[in-house]
């Protein structure tokens, strides 16, 4: 087995990444471990790291990546169904929403916990020619995604602050997306929504659980969509969306759909910023399909995956 830290000195904060390289080398030194420390440069360089690294050995490799959800979406891209490669995480982002999906979070970041994890796979969100491990949220999480990276630029804004402030700008701004989503048993809906949340697992903006009842290997995502409702409605929803118990709800979901399923489309009249594993991209017309099984991601030792 080879193992490799991937370090994103943009993610989070770098004075822990500074710390963990003295013990990521001490640790690997101890044990006689085959291991490469990489620090990545710019967006899109873990994936790259990655596939050179595969090319190279055909060799069994874990990649344990430093750095947020967006630096595990990239690993989730570079190696889909490959037996060789396995991905692990220490978290160091913004929201960190993933690792919400597992039990005592707090061994993600010890280091021998990651050598002595097991791998799990796991489903990933295909959309058109990409991949999504967590989720893709589009309409107003999405804007308040875009509106918090920049708040978060700001001092004394820290992370989590920021998307909690990022919520308040944008409800306050005019909000509402068109959208048409399809689906495979013939629904259509065409109309104004406030948002959609299509999540393979249940966490987005920082612990908002906007997805409660998906889970990570059922071969199914979940499809949020909230109407487009007043200011006022919607402050009263918020709540129950970050806590995930808006199905529980009757006056919630006279204005949420919720559905699971393994594939449908989505089209909008021009293309829309969507957010996916917390970085912005854009689409006008959206394939979505699960691949099963497809992410070889390592639960440290003495986790687990919350299944319930």
């Amino acid at each position: 087995m080879i193992y490799h830290f991937i370090l994103n000195p943009k993610s989070g904060s770098s004075p822990k990444q500074k710390k963990l390289e003295p013990l990521i080398k001490e640790i690997c030194s101890k044990r006689q471990l085959n291991y490469h420390i990489y620090y990545t440069t710019c967006l899109g360089d873990a994936m790259e790291y990655v596939k050179s690294m595969l090319r190279i050995s055909s060799e069994k490799q874990r990649f344990i990546c430093i750095g947020g959800d967006g630096t595990i979406n990239e690993m989730g891209n570079c190696a889909v169904a490959n037996p060789n490669a396995e991905f692990g995480v220490i978290p160091n982002g913004s929201g960190n929403d993933f690792v919400r999906n597992f039990t005592n979070t707090k061994l993600f970041s010890d280091i021998n916990a990651q050598i002595d994890g097991e791998p799990i796979a796991l489903d990933l969100i295909k959309y058109n020619d990409s991949y999504c491990v967590n989720m893709i949220n589009i309409g107003f999480d999405c804007a308040v995604v875009k509106e918090a990276g920049r708040l978060k630029r700001k001092k004394l804004v820290t992370p989590g602050l920021s998307y909690i402030l990022g919520v308040v700008v944008v409800l306050f701004k005019k909000f509402g997306t068109k959208m048409k989503l399809i689906f495979d048993d013939g629904e259509v809906l065409e109309k104004e929504f406030t948002l959609t949340a299509i999540g393979n697992g249940k966490f987005c903006g920082g612990g908002f659980k906007a997805a409660p009842r998906a889970k990570l290997r059922d071969g199914l995502f979940d499809v949020t969509a909230i109407d487009k409702v007043s200011r006022l409605t919607f402050i009263k929803l918020v709540s129950s969306y970050k806590s995930g118990t808006y199905l529980e709800s009757k006056n919630a979901l006279k204005v949420i759909r919720h559905r699971q399923v393994s594939h449908f489309k989505m089209e909008f009249d021009a293309p829309i910023p969507i957010c996916i594993d917390g970085e912005i991209r854009g689409a006008k017309n959206i394939d979505f399909s699960i691949v099963p099984g497809a992410f070889n991601f390592v639960i440290p030792k003495g986790s687990a995956y919350k299944e319930k």
